[in-house]
């Protein structure tokens, strides 16, 4: 629920709606003209507020709706005036340039410097050059109105809106193209709110001159409205949905098509016939018969869904990294206050945050202006900490403004607000008196006045003095007009670009670094004290030697995704997608093979994770990247299923960070996906987990006594880095691991792993990276470069006297043999056929990769707990228990298994493969001794190397690609 702290004093209101007011003035200004004078040019839209119409349905938005970006309102106009005065004369800039009326305009954005403005538009109904929103520019001391995309082509194939400026001068702004996936007209790969059944809109970037288009957001939701704060980040609103399943609504809940007007209230924002509370004290909250009343048609007969919008506030740099959740609940409580939303976010100078908010279902478009206290609050009711101060929403204007659809407002309502920016803390703003009309006479609303005789509201802009509770006139009001934006010319001299917290270490170029407190936190709670007595047991070397722990090193990856382009060209491929029934479509297969992600990867760097479980982690800047926690074979360890290993949460990072050159991200932990609080804020300060070093210059307990944190409370990391004065992170080439913490360093525990030990091609597109790694370098695992090499490198069989072999010697055709090696003798090595051709089943198949990813079913013999081949699992009595995939980790009675050689969720869960060739505990879970089991491994022992390995592992964790590197792909010969 939403309450405000409310200021309860005297209005000084100068003119009422319903008195014509004077436009101009000539001579010594009047104290009124004093107060509301400012210089500066602004700007607004006009336009006859629209009918709302009946909306009964949660997937019908009325006009001027934020959830619908795309909505054609034509009749507004952008209006101009060269400063804040009544006196001020206006001028329409777009009517001669669309040649007509007829357009649409809206959210308006004014530059840094406050000589532009930028803003969304779109052509009347017949003019083909300008058939969609696009993005335009306005110049305020020449009257030029320009497009940002040239070409019509170019500026047509999408919707535009919502643009911002950057500090740094770039625009970012709100756009159904999804410019990464495309040209959609092609083939439409765009992301969709399904229950609108229209393409999502997603932030891009884009240079004035229309050059250097980006998209940096992507989901299946809207966002929108977004706006810079003053050290350059990016907040803006995400529209998105959550669904709950209902059961036993009842045909009389659910078949009323006006169900909006009844009186239980189980409506989309108009029931309650008219009864709404005051403000938002005590909003309704709804029953199980109102959410069955307002429910869809869920997928199966007689299932009832009940949908509820969420509207937060998110953050994002510029270029597109560290993308959160800034401020709002996930979830508002199912109540009629959660039709209430924040309107176009304006950031202050002090951080904080200046909006609109209103009902959507607000038939006269009005709310009130309210500050977020965004410094002191992650969300109304939760504060940052015990001591925050002041109240998370807290209204700016004068008197109590009703914000529900058909109630009195004595107070009125505002429609769009922009602050001064001259340190006078006042504000222009759209507002209209609450008005009422009795046999042709119009009054103002007082308390006793009931909806029965309401009068359709008149807005103007008005000065807002909240320090002095003054509202001035400063635009004429009008009947039936609605100014839904203002925005004033001013210069933000705060506006900085953004470069985050910068750190003070002595790295190469173009590298960032991010520091985890503990990997071991999650949302502040100690994950190790359930099993193995916590963070501070750990992290004692005396207690906790470094292999009692699997988790060992952070692995970066760069993430990207597949090119639009290629994804396009390879599902109309009528070679792997005939799409005429003649065989079956491959899809992504060639490309992605048995994992559909979509994502790519490349391996960036590794750091050491420290026994307190924190770690200083340095990446290439500019670059989109995840990580991942592995343990010394380099596996990843969320996949670890013994009983008491209970860190399956440290699965790779969900979302993409992205930093800037010579900054450094510190992160807590890792979170609850699901839990109601921003996690990613870098402004404050969350509970920790860690306690870090007992004191300043103090060494941890029972550690290296050499080793002194510089400050109370630092992690093992940054001690490490205090008193080694140098970072120990590595790049993708080398996996290093020295002992530092015990006392004293236990030399006999270091080792190292680097690609310059491959015989096999290295993952690096230029080789002077294995001799020199730099932040431009990468590791970009192939299948049929990289993997496939290894099974066909002829190597010294250790266990047959020397000679020489290969994989494939063995593990071929029995008629044809594999790859010949001097001496070595070639043969049949079970079912396994590790070739690295054409599928003599199906050509478009890689013959080895499909028999890696190939699954196998056993059981477990209750009686002697013996584990079986089952050759046909679907035969009748194969499996009485059923089948289960291969993350099963139990032997249930009579179920049948999947087991693979290789599993696309992990090296881990590959355990088949690795335990024939490494002694790695943390896989035990996936393994399947069979009779066979023991003389297999026997004669595969050291067959890899810890090179080789690691590289697998890497590949595997990445999701097992035929191809990382998209340049790489090769399409058939026709």
């Amino acid at each position: 629920m939403k309450t405000f702290q409310r200021k309860a004093s005297s209005l000084v209101l100068a003119g009422l709606v319903a008195v014509s007011l004077s436009g101009c003035f000539e001579g010594k200004l009047s104290s009124n003209d004093q107060a509301i004078l400012a210089d500066q040019p602004f700007a607004y839209v006009v336009r006859d507020y629209p009918d709302m119409g009946k909306v009964s349905s949660a997937n019908e938005r009325p006009p001027l709706d934020p959830r619908a970006p795309y909505a054609f309102e034509p009749g507004a106009k952008l209006m101009v005036r060269d400063r804040i005065a009544l006196s001020s004369g206006e001028r329409d800039v777009l009517t001669r340039y669309f040649g007509s009326s007829g357009y649409d305009v809206k959210d308006l954005d004014v530059s840094p410097d406050g000589e532009r403005m930028v803003f969304a538009a779109r052509g009347p109904a017949d003019n083909a050059a300008h058939s969609s929103w696009n993005i335009y520019e306005y110049t305020f001391a020449t009257g030029e109105v320009r497009r940002i995309l040239k070409d019509n082509e170019l500026a047509n194939l999408g919707h535009d809106t919502n643009p911002a400026y950057t500090n740094e001068g770039t625009i970012i702004f709100s756009s159904s193209r999804q410019h990464a996936r495309g040209d959609w007209r092609l083939l439409d790969l765009r992301e969709y709110l399904v229950d609108f059944e229209e393409p999502a809109s997603l932030l891009h970037s884009v240079k004035p001159d229309g050059s250097d288009l980006t998209q940096i957001t992507f989901g299946e939701f809207h966002d929108i409205e977004p706006s810079t704060m003053n050290d350059g980040q990016i907040v803006f609103i995400r529209f998105g949905r959550l669904y709950e399943t209902l059961e036993d609504c009842t045909t009389a809940d659910i078949d009323d098509p006006d169900f909006n007007q009844q009186t239980n209230g189980g409506g989309y924002g108009q029931g309650n016939g008219g009864k709404f509370p005051s403000g938002l004290e005590e909003p309704k909250e709804w029953t199980e018969e109102d959410k069955c009343t307002a429910s869809l048609e869920g997928d199966t007969e007689g299932e009832r869904v009940f949908v509820e919008d969420v509207l937060s506030l998110y953050r994002i740099t510029p270029s597109g990294g560290n993308v959160h959740r800034y401020f709002g609940s996930l979830s508002e409580a199912f109540s009629d206050a959660s039709f209430i939303h924040y309107m176009d976010p304006i950031p202050l100078d002090d951080g904080n945050l200046l909006t609109i908010m209103r009902h959507v279902y607000n038939p006269i478009y009005g709310g009130d202006v309210v500050t977020i206290n965004s410094q002191n609050f992650f969300a109304v009711d939760v504060p940052i900490s015990d001591d925050a101060i002041g109240e998370a929403e807290e209204s700016m204007t004068p008197g109590l403004v009703n914000f529900y659809p058909n109630q009195v407002s004595p107070s009125g309502w505002y429609s769009s607000v922009a602050p001064y920016g001259d340190g006078s803390g006042r504000l222009l703003a759209g507002w209209s008196q609450c008005l009422t009309e009795s046999e042709g006479i119009t009054g103002v609303c007082e308390g006793s006045s009931t909806i029965d005789n309401l009068s359709a509201p008149q807005y103007g802009i008005w000065m807002l003095d909240p320090s002095q509770n003054t509202r001035l006139p400063v635009v004429r009001s009008a009947k039936r007009s609605l100014f839904t934006d203002v925005v004033i010319a001013d210069k933000n001299e705060l506006a900085r670009p953004y470069t985050g917290d910068q750190h003070n270490l002595n790295l190469e170029d173009n590298t960032a670094l991010f520091h985890i407190r503990s990997i071991y936190d999650l949302d502040g709670a100690d994950m190790a004290a359930q099993f193995d007595g916590g963070i501070e047991t750990r992290r004692d070397p005396s207690l906790t030697r470094p292999d009692d722990r699997s988790e060992r090193f952070i692995r970066v990856l760069g993430k990207r995704e597949i090119p639009a382009e290629l994804e396009q060209a390879i599902l109309t491929d009528v070679t792997y997608n005939p799409n005429d029934s003649t065989r079956k479509n491959l899809y992504l297969w060639p490309l992605l093979g048995s994992d559909n992600k979509k994502s790519l990867y490349d391996v960036l760097s590794y750091a050491t994770v420290e026994p307190d479980g924190s770690a200083m982690v340095k990446v290439p800047a500019d670059t989109s990247f995840t990580f991942e926690v592995v343990n010394k074979y380099g596996k990843r360890v969320d996949l670890i299923a013994e009983a008491d290993y209970n860190y399956s949460y440290l699965m790779q990072h969900p979302q993409s960070l992205l930093l800037e050159n010579g900054q450094v991200l510190k992160c807590y932990g890792c979170h609850d996906p699901e839990l109601d609080t921003p996690h990613a804020r870098t402004d404050v300060e969350l509970a920790s987990a860690n306690p870090g070093a007992p004191g300043d210059a103090m060494p941890f307990p029972n550690a290296n006594p050499t080793i002194l944190a510089a400050n109370w409370k630092d992690t093992m990391a940054e001690a490490l880095v205090n008193s080694l004065g140098k970072l120990t992170t590595t790049w993708a080439d080398t996996l290093r691991y020295e002992d530092y913490w015990s006392n004293p360093p236990d030399d006999s525990l270091a080792f190292e792993n680097t690609y310059a030990q491959l015989d096999t091609p290295a993952p690096v597109t230029d080789s002077s990276c294995l001799t020199n790694w730099t932040p431009n370098c990468k590791s970009t695992i192939n299948y049929l470069e990289h993997i496939q090499p290894i099974w066909d490198e002829c190597r010294v069989n250790p266990n047959e006297g020397g000679a020489l072999t290969s994989c494939t010697n063995c593990h071929s055709k029995a008629e044809t043999g594999g790859k010949s090696c001097p001496g070595g003798d070639s043969g049949p090595g079970g079912d396994l056929v590790l070739g690295g051709g054409s599928a003599s089943w199906d050509e478009r198949f890689i013959e080895s990769y499909v028999e890696l990813f190939e699954a196998d079913y056993y059981m477990r013999k209750t009686e002697t707990g013996e584990w079986v081949e089952v050759e046909d699992p679907d035969a009748e009595g194969a499996c009485p228990g059923g089948l289960q995939g291969d993350l099963t980790i139990l032997p249930d009675p009579g179920v049948c298994f999947s087991r693979r050689l290789m599993s696309a969720r992990g090296a881990i869960a590959s355990a088949r493969f690795f335990s024939l060739f490494d002694k790695d505990p943390d896989d035990d879970a996936y393994e399947i001794e069979t009779i066979e089991t023991e003389t297999i491994k026997q004669s595969h022992t050291g067959m890899l190397t810890d090179a080789e390995l690691r590289l697998i592992a890497e590949w595997l964790d990445s999701g097992g690609h035929i191809y990382n590197d998209p340049e790489k792909f090769e399409f058939p010969n026709p």
